[in-house]
């Protein structure tokens, strides 16, 4: 699969220059808040999006939510909650197949943004600074 190849054509159908960078993700900030790292596994993406930050005050309520909302995610068969320890954030990650289909994977990239703003929503992250992108781009996490 030339997982590049698929990028690209995505990137003209999104009207966007995609590609992969040297750490072999590609990074989208859509609408200042929403920030989404593509990574390409064996058939298909990895994407995983920033949720919110977790400050030691509301650490306790905002695992205990993310539990319930992973909970949901799992029924639905729409990804995953990650709690990332390093960097104390929580993400939301979800696969992509089929990512050669352009028309295909446009939409179920839709789809995981507009649960993406749902699910941040539900975590209130407004604005994200440069110290988040470095956070997300930085993740070690294998899935």
């Amino acid at each position: 699969m030339n997982h590049e190849l698929a990028l690209n054509r995505l990137g003209e159908q999104l009207g966007l220059p995609l590609e992969f960078d040297q750490s072999n993700q590609c990074m989208l900030l859509l609408d200042s808040h929403l920030l989404i790292s593509i990574r390409p596994k064996s058939e298909g993406w990895i994407v995983t999006c920033l949720l919110t930050k977790i400050e030691p005050e509301h650490e306790d309520m905002l695992l205990k939510q993310a539990l319930l909302v992973n909970n949901k995610l799992h029924q639905i068969n729409a990804g995953y909650i990650y709690f990332e320890d390093h960097s104390k954030v929580i993400l939301y990650v979800t696969r992509l197949e089929n990512v050669e289909n352009t028309e295909e994977i446009t939409t179920k990239l839709t789809e995981v943004i507009n649960r993406y703003e749902e699910l941040q929503s539900l975590f209130h992250l407004q604005e994200l600074t440069s110290e988040d992108v470095i956070l997300l781009r930085g993740s070690k996490h294998d899935y």
